[in-house]
């Protein structure tokens, strides 16, 4: 099976095998093997995202997602949730508490360089950034021209913003948008903004989640997780 990058951060699936005539249980049956055999553990990435309804995602909850729930399609939860992408956007509100900051780049008050951005909620005041969360704490920003910008604390926005290189998998973007999301009453029922918060911390201290006992999430299998709730 191959995956292709769209614009929006969703990994679309090519090549589906012959049997997979329903999406929906193309998608019972990923999240089956993904909470059965390990995959999450490994740190193997599935790249079978939830099928839009109206609009709308299927979605469960961290422990439902692990356990294979097989629930009939129309009987999920459904999750309106916005990727990173939306929320890097300046023109797109954030809901309260949360605030984006201040793009210091007048010519370019729009620019997705982390280090044009000031102020803003600091992820450290809301999430631990002790052990493997210190990342997500400070950074030496890259710049245009001369040596990197050292930068503490990181902000929201800046998080959204931050490269691959230095936020792998992408995780504290997508666990920004997870919480914009749930602030945003997006994820109601699924994921509320304390339950993504004990994610990231659980992981910042363990380096895994456990979203059930002796089930063990990496950094990537929390993105992928995390990318079922959005759209």
């Amino acid at each position: 099976m191959t995956t292709q990058e769209h614009p929006n951060g969703k990994m679309a699936e090519q090549g589906l095998p012959q049997d997979a005539t329903s999406p929906s249980r193309s998608v019972d049956e990923s999240r089956r093997r993904f909470g059965k055999s390990g995959l999450a553990a490994s740190g193997v990435i599935l790249t079978l995202a939830s099928q839009p309804v109206l609009g709308q995602w299927a979605c469960q909850s961290p422990s439902g997602f692990q356990s294979g729930n097989v629930s009939a399609h129309g009987d999920l939860p459904l999750c309106n949730g916005l990727t990173p992408g939306y929320w890097q956007a300046p023109s797109k509100p954030w809901p309260s508490p949360c605030m984006q900051g201040t793009c210091s780049n007048t010519k370019n008050p729009s620019s997705n360089e982390p280090v044009d951005w000031t102020e803003g909620t600091p992820f450290s005041g809301t999430f631990s950034c002790g052990t493997y969360g210190a990342i997500y704490k400070s950074a030496c920003l890259p710049v245009k021209k001369g040596p990197c910008k050292p930068t503490s604390p990181l902000s929201f926005m800046q998080i959204l913003l931050l490269s691959g290189k230095n936020d792998s998998y992408q995780l504290g973007a997508h666990i920004v948008a997870a919480f914009l999301n749930a602030h945003a009453g997006l994820t109601m029922g699924v994921l509320t903004a304390q339950a993504v918060k004990d994610m990231f911390n659980e992981w910042a201290e363990k380096g895994y989640y456990e979203p059930s006992a002796g089930v063990q999430w990496s950094g990537a299998d929390i993105v992928f997780y995390l990318k079922s709730t959005m759209k």
